[in-house]
């Protein structure tokens, strides 16, 4: 098989242009994003309309604002998770990886104590945000235990 100028420029021409719409794409992404995919890894597709879903991320964000990852390896990880190339994640530094592992271990918590995802008649019925409730257990001890 000979090579010819012509092949070798087209071929470094499509490497330049996916690049381009790589960079493009991962630019474009947004923390709703980041969250949207990590929640459809561990629940499947989410039934969630888009004003619940920022109501969730702000929440989340004002309450955790440490737990998100460096905006770099947000978007790495939602285009790895948006083409389900996930088994990437073990080629990261093992600091990265705990990092993804710590975010997506709070958001699927907080998830479950801000939305009404728990608490739905059927898996059909859509997921709301609901905001941060007190407990409300009959039961539980509340008042701080003297020493």
């Amino acid at each position: 098989m000979k090579i010819t100028r012509r092949t070798a420029l087209a071929v470094v021409a499509g490497g330049i242009a996916s690049t381009g719409i790589a960079a493009a794409a991962v630019s474009s992404f947004s923390d709703e994003d980041l969250v949207r995919v990590t929640l459809e890894k561990y629940f499947g597709p989410l039934n969630m309309r888009i004003e619940h879903l920022q109501q969730f991320v702000l929440e989340f964000r004002n309450r955790n604002p440490w737990v998100f990852p460096s905006d770099k390896l947000a978007d790495a990880m939602t285009l790895l998770e948006t083409v389900r190339l996930d088994k990437a994640r073990k080629l990261l530094p093992s600091q990265k990886q705990q990092d993804v592992g710590n975010f997506e271990r709070w958001v699927i918590a907080e998830f479950h104590m801000l939305t009404d995802y728990a608490w739905r008649s059927s898996p059909n019925d859509p997921i709301r945000f609901t905001g941060w409730h007190p407990c409300t257990n009959p039961f539980a001890n509340l008042e701080q235990q003297s020493a």
